[in-house]
């Protein structure tokens, strides 16, 4: 049978509205994601910008105008953390590489440094050259610097996060060395509430200090340092898996 050719092909029909609906779906999805992409790209920017503007006078005295490598190093650490922007945040995290190895390379010096002292002090002071005492007066200042480099503690800008060190004893005879170490620790700008008799405490190998969130590794080394000047040696110790029931901030030091 021959079609009547006045009548609309109404297949015909049924098809251009597919095509057209098909175009304007997709161009909907692409006009959505589009937006998207260029939503979250001015986000991001201005999400750097304020960081930038935010850190500025404090990056510039803490890294460009300062040759100090530890606080360089924690520096770059928090921010290689803490930075919203993903962009910057990777520029902290190639920085971070950066001062790190200057940092390495500083604690390499340093402990020769203590090795050559060390040696010096050993000898008869009556035996030494007046070149030797005067190389052992120049290393115990040099010492006494880097210690003081190493050990001194780091204000962020604007953070709201002040360090708390909740001291745990494994006996009654070691109350008057944590009572000591509080003072020390609450100089270095940390809080230090009290201090707990823990039986557990006593029966561990070693001293421990225990930080629980990776932004914490800082003040953890920190508090390290600041028994390792009251010759107390202690071992670091992460314990991530109580990061969720730990504020941040929160060291833990167990003396036993």
């Amino acid at each position: 049978m021959t079609e009547d050719p006045s009548k609309p092909d109404f297949s015909f029909e049924k098809y251009k509205y597919k095509v057209e609906l098909i175009k304007w779906l997709i161009g909907s999805v692409v006009l959505v994601v589009m937006t998207t992409i260029i939503d979250w790209g001015f986000k991001d920017r201005a999400a750097g910008l304020q960081e930038i503007q935010q850190y500025d006078k404090y990056a510039t005295e803490l890294i460009v105008m300062n040759n100090d490598p530890v606080k360089k190093r924690m520096l770059a650490q928090f921010f290689s953390k803490v930075t919203p922007s993903e962009k910057l945040r990777e520029g902290w995290e190639k920085y971070y590489e950066e001062v790190n190895a200057e940092y390495k390379i500083f604690l390499y010096k340093d402990s020769l440094a203590q090795v050559r002292l060390k040696e010096l002090m050993d000898k008869d002071s009556a035996l030494l050259s007046i070149s030797q005492k005067k190389e052992k007066e120049e290393l115990e200042n040099k010492v006494s610097e880097n210690q003081r480099i190493i050990n001194q503690p780091i204000i962020l800008p604007n953070s709201t996060v002040i360090p708390v060190v909740y001291i745990q004893i494994g006996s009654e005879e070691r109350r008057s060395i944590a009572m000591q170490l509080t003072g020390k620790i609450i100089e270095a700008g940390y809080k230090a509430p009290g201090i707990e008799l823990v039986a557990s405490a006593g029966k561990l190998g070693s001293n421990e200090i225990r930080y629980f969130r990776e932004s914490d590794e800082n003040y953890a080394r920190v508090l390290q340092g600041i028994l390792k000047n009251q010759n107390i040696e202690a071992v670091i110790r992460p314990a991530f898996r109580f990061s969720s029931s730990t504020r941040e901030g929160t060291i833990e030091l167990w003396l036993k």
